[in-house]
């Protein structure tokens, strides 16, 4: 799956954000849409991919009458392709811990928690993520239990100005079990290794950014590889932060 086909799992968690890090802080699913700063995917692109299914635990801090709560909500998208992610292709039924996810427009799938079950997949009670796959378009039918720590991303905090001719270190209290970690202002992005908290983005790459706002991300995220029936899935676990931030 080269840079350009990602397949933009993470984009649904942008749904469930109704504010970041901040009381005062105001978010929409997409807060850079006015400024043009369209957020990035923050799901981890494979070159030898055939299938990706990833279970996302998104946290995501709203305003209560008790002040700011932080819930930790379970997501879960996939996506598999016999063209190098050109296509998409429908294989069938997809769930994720015993939670159906939909077929989207282009054949993407993805989970999105209902008004009922706003917390989304329970993805909290253990580390163990099981994925069912009901087979189709060349794709066998699978049941597959990733077992092994969850990727744990700590609390965003880095400002929330980012003054494009100064450049911004965009940094996470802690990130602990994962292979690699995406950082992402808007749709500029940089994947550094596992241990990495922070990233300083130069003035020459945020200069791809317009004034105005921008959703920051930090997503640290882990994965398994299998080959089935003659085609590669990857199988990823990803923890993800995400801040509203202000483009100067």
């Amino acid at each position: 799956m080269v840079a350009s086909r990602r397949t933009s799992l993470s984009l649904i968690a942008m749904l469930l954000i109704t504010a970041c890090q901040k009381e005062d802080d105001t978010a929409t699913a997409d807060p850079g849409s006015s400024s043009g700063n369209s957020a990035a995917s923050t799901t981890p692109s494979f070159s030898d991919a055939d299938g990706v299914l990833a279970a996302t635990r998104s946290y995501v801090v709203i305003s209560t009458a008790v002040g700011p709560q932080e819930l930790l909500v379970g997501l879960a998208a996939g996506a598999f392709s016999n063209d190098q992610f050109a296509t998409r292709v429908n294989v069938g039924a997809v769930s994720c811990n015993g939670e159906s996810l939909s077929l989207q427009a282009g054949n993407d799938y993805a989970y999105v928690p209902p008004a009922t079950s706003p917390t989304g997949i329970d993805l909290t009670a253990s580390n163990e993520v099981t994925w069912n796959v009901g087979g189709g378009s060349g794709f066998s039918a699978l049941t597959r239990t990733i077992i092994g720590p969850y990727p744990i991303t700590g609390e965003i905090g880095s400002g929330s100005t980012v003054v494009r001719g100064s450049g911004h270190t965009l940094a996470v209290s802690t990130v602990l079990s994962a292979d690699s970690v995406l950082f992402a202002i808007g749709p500029v992005t940089r994947t550094l290794a596992g241990n990495a908290a922070s990233c300083a983005f130069t003035p020459a790459e945020l200069g791809a950014l317009n004034a105005g706002s921008a959703l920051a991300q930090v997503v640290s995220y882990s994965s398994a590889n299998e080959v089935i029936g003659g085609k590669r899935i990857y199988f990823v676990k990803q923890s993800l932060r995400s801040q509203t931030v202000t483009v100067q």
